[in-house]
C-alpha cells in the first residue's frame, strides 16, 4: 500500500475548462485558467517527494480522501480528475486508467485542507464492501 498526501485545498478540473465556438473543451496554459496546470504540477511534485519506487503498472484500488477547509466544496465528483492527472504527470503510474476502482470520501478540516491518496495494487489486494440498512 502506498499513501500520499497533497497539502492544500483540492481543485476541480471543471472550473478551469473553456469551450470554443464548436463546444469543444480545452485547457489554456496561460492566464487564470492555468491554475489547474499548476495544481497538476504541484501534485506531481509532492508525489515525487513521497514515492521513490518503480512506476506502478498494474491496476490500483484507489482511495481518495478530500479534506476541505469548509463546506463550500462544489460537486465532489469533479475533483478526482485533477488528482488522477497529477498522479499520471508524476510518473508514479503510466496511465490514470490504472486507478480502478476509485473510492471517494470528503471531510472538513479547517486547519489542514489536503488530499490523501491510498494506492493498493490489485494483484496484491482485493476490495470488498458491505452496505447495511441502518436499523430503526
Amino acid at each position: 500500500m502506498i499513501k500520499l498526501t497533497i497539502p492544500g485545498r483540492p481543485i476541480s478540473k471543471s472550473n478551469f475548462k473553456l469551450h470554443n465556438v464548436h463546444g469543444q473543451a480545452w485547457m489554456p496554459s496561460k492566464g487564470k485558467y492555468s491554475k489547474y496546470i499548476a495544481y497538476e504540477n504541484m501534485i506531481a511534485g509532492y508525489v515525487n517527494k513521497q514515492y521513490f519506487g518503480e512506476q506502478l503498472t498494474c491496476d490500483l484500488i484507489t482511495v481518495m480522501k478530500l479534506y476541505f477547509p469548509d463546506k463550500r466544496m462544489g460537486d465532489l465528483h469533479n475533483y478526482p480528475k485533477s488528482i488522477c492527472d497529477g498522479l499520471e504527470k508524476s510518473g508514479i503510474i503510466k496511465n490514470d486508467r490504472q486507478l480502478k476502482p476509485v473510492l471517494l470520501f470528503d471531510f472538513i478540516d479547517k486547519e489542514n485542507p489536503r488530499v490523501e491518496i491510498e494506492l493498493y495494487p490489485s494483484d496484491e489486494y482485493s476490495l470488498s464492501y458491505l452496505i447495511e440498512k441502518i436499523s430503526e
